[in-house]
């Protein structure tokens, strides 16, 4: 008896090992995406389908089959004379021993432990993004830090440097709202996409560019990293501001900067690029040539004599040679007989594919009109002017440049009123999307040529209300205490990928606003507006896919599989933003 249930057990396990055991048939009726990628590995016989002909694309991926493209990958065919790594569930003699024992043997995998302290492989097992960045890592021994950080993959997440290697040498670029949802099981798909992208350059993602808005408080400074990783510092901020400054262009990854430009001597634009200068080699400077008399300058330009570096004053309408595949064009320059400062300002007009930014340091309404005259300065990204005073982004220019983006750099609470009520308003009405260092600190954009995306939250740019005549003694309207009521997670189920939400109290909870959350990738689920949950009932959030959408006892997250089957903690949270429930 036991024998034969042994023997069906055996039987289950190798048709599950073997799922690709289909002809490196690459016309799988149900693949969309990634075919290309699909079609290349299994011409490689790297990847394979189902005996029906299908990919299942959206399956994830298991430890086992990740050993076993890799290996085939590698071109590993000899498994004999393999070190035993000790697992209780693949057993010299067992099937696919040889396979798991020569991974664990070329460390890109490793096996868990019980809570008996025994070691298994759990080969049916899925795995994460985290977890198969760090086996890719691992067994391509793939190295290099990307230039921003994900937004759920924080610095000391175990797989942080894993995940910043595979962004880095192209193999990922993560979700386009700057996440990279580590602790999501692997598709088929995308593992398919990670590898042939690591095989052939021409499956890679277009080369990105990246640029910094970085938070200096009142000031600018712009870090500007090319698609060919050249990189461009466009002002520092003011003095105080150095310090965060470099810091901020070491976490970024530069060693070096190929080119720094002073757009024009004031003290919130040169004084951090002193810090600059003496913790970072730079090649050459770019200078308005606008010559001024405080020490703060006449420091700047020191230090540029005494460390040798190349100093330049552009010509307006000149072309700059920095990467080939980035256009940079000067608007205006130094070679003005302006004697105010932000006359002279530096505006450079940077082109990647379809996607331009136009960065205008302090430059006046004066200047603007000559622009728009002399250029085509359309632009989707707009560093607005003079940290969005008044005296800056006209009417006429905003109607030219048409940005789709403005980015404003001023400090919280500052002394000018930066940036004007009528700058904000006029920038709004053109359909332009506000980003505000004050509010949202650095902001990154970074761009592929043909899309973009803004890695910070937009700002709605509040304008002060004009003052209005006082009001005939109106009798004042409590406003209304918010109803939360008694909600709380009853039941999760991460591997049917099913939470429970029960309402413990004696009235109906509107549950618009309230947030379900999977702590380990960070996903947020919202109730739908006007959902209502009745005293007693208890609704279930699906996702994955069996998903399914039947209100008011079924609410459908994504068919994506959300949770994370070793472990992932749920949270319920109000529509105050409070936390009133947690399952471990």
């Amino acid at each position: 008896m036991f024998k034969n249930i042994f023997s069906v057990l055996m039987a289950m396990f190798l048709l599950a090992a073997n799922i690709q055991v289909a002809s490196a048939n690459s016309g799988f009726k149900d693949v969309t995406s990634f075919k290309s990628e699909i079609e290349f590995l299994t011409s490689k016989g790297i990847i394979m389908g189902y005996p029906d002909g299908t990919f299942k694309p959206d399956n994830p991926i298991t430890r086992l089959q990740a050993v076993q493209m890799i290996l085939r990958e590698k071109g590993v065919t000899d498994f004999s004379n393999v070190p035993d790594p000790g697992f209780i569930d693949a057993k010299p003699g067992t099937p696919r021993y040889g396979e798991i024992a020569k991974a664990v043997q070329l460390g890109f995998i490793n096996g868990k432990v019980n809570a008996k302290g025994q070691k298994y492989f759990d080969p049916q097992g899925f795995l994460t993004r985290a977890q198969m960045a760090k086996i890719l890592a691992l067994a391509y021994d793939l190295k290099g830090s990307y230039p921003i950080a994900f937004t759920d993959v924080r610095a000391d997440h175990w797989a942080h440097d894993s995940i910043s290697a595979l962004a880095a040498n192209g193999i990922t670029a993560g979700y386009s709202d700057g996440s990279f949802k580590p602790g999501v099981n692997l598709s088929r798909q995308h593992f398919s996409a990670f590898m042939a992208r690591y095989l052939d350059d021409k499956f890679k993602p277009a080369k990105e560019m990246f640029a910094h808005f970085i938070d200096v408080d009142q000031g600018d400074s712009i870090l500007i990293q090319t698609p060919n990783g050249k990189t461009i510092l466009v002002d520092g901020g003011k003095r105080s501001a150095g310090e965060k400054v470099v810091a901020y262009l070491k976490k970024a990854g530069v060693t070096s900067i190929d080119v720094v430009v002073a757009t024009h001597p004031d003290a919130d634009h040169i004084g951090g690029l002193i810090n600059v200068l003496q913790s970072i080699p730079v090649k050459k400077v770019l200078d308005s040539g606008k010559v001024h008399t405080t020490e703060t300058y006449h420091e700047f330009l020191s230090l540029i004599d005494t460390k040798n570096i190349a100093f330049e004053v552009p010509k307006t309408g000149q072309a700059l040679s920095i990467d080939p595949a980035l256009k940079v064009q000067v608007l205006n320059s130094g070679d003005r007989n302006a004697s105010d400062n932000n006359e002279n300002s530096i505006v450079l007009k940077l082109t990647y594919g379809g996607v331009s930014y136009l960065l205008t340091g302090d430059a006046d309404v004066k200047v603007e009109e000559d622009m728009i005259t002399k250029f085509d300065v359309k632009s989707t990204i707009l560093k607005a002017g003079h940290h969005g005073a008044k005296t800056s982004t006209s009417q006429a220019f905003v109607n030219a440049v048409k940005p789709a983006v403005t980015i404003l750099s001023y400090g919280k609470d500052n002394s000018y009123g930066h940036p004007t009520d009528e700058v904000v308003s006029r920038l709004k009405a053109a359909g332009s999307k506000l980003y505000s260092t004050a509010e949202s600190g650095d902001i990154v954009v970074k761009t592929d040529g043909k899309t973009y995306s803004v890695l910070a939250k937009p700002w709605q740019g509040t304008i002060t209300p004009a003052p209005q005549p006082p009001a005939p003694n109106p009798t004042p309207t409590p406003a209304p205490t918010p109803t939360t009521g008694d909600a709380r997670i009853v039941s999760k189920d991460l591997a049917g990928e099913k939470v429970g939400i029960k309402n413990f109290g004696k009235a109906n909870i509107n549950m618009t606003g309230w947030q379900l959350v999977s702590v380990e990738g960070n996903q947020k689920y919202t109730f739908p507006d006007g959902y209502v949950l009745k005293p007693g009932a208890t609704v279930y959030i699906t996702s994955g896919q069996s998903a399914k959408h039947q209100p008011p006892t079924y609410l459908k997250w994504t068919t994506a599989n959300i949770w994370n089957n070793s472990g992932d903690m749920a949270r319920l949270f109000n529509s105050n933003g409070v936390k009133v429930s947690e399952v471990r």
